[in-house]
């Protein structure tokens, strides 16, 4: 039996784009070696197709911070996406509001 490739339609990738968004439930970050829960400020799909999710990092940890990880999950507890990072918060001065986006397109 021979294989075929098949496109997706724009259709498909916008209901794809949509399932992403509307399916990512909760963000961790890590500090040392402990995962902090954040709650999510935004979830949109952008104009440009890309799906973006926004995180307030707050005092939950007290003292000048770095945050070393950022963690996406589902409503099932399952990991989306992960990013090592290096960000630095002062004591208790400062919030981090942090901004994921994603590409949701057919492999060319």
């Amino acid at each position: 039996m021979a294989s075929t490739t098949i496109s997706l339609t724009a259709d498909m990738l916008n209901a794809l784009r949509e399932y992403v968004k509307s399916n990512i439930a909760y963000a961790m970050y890590k500090v040392g070696n402990t995962y902090y829960r954040a709650e999510l400020q935004e979830k949109q799909v952008l104009a440009d197709g890309r799906v973006s999710v926004t995180f307030l990092i707050d005092h939950t940890v007290a003292g000048n911070i770095t945050v070393t990880e950022v963690q996406l999950y589902n409503y099932s507890g399952v990991k989306w996406a992960a990013k090592s990072v290096s960000i630095k918060r002062q004591d208790a001065t400062e919030g981090i509001l942090y901004r994921c986006r994603f590409t949701v397109s057919e492999a060319a």
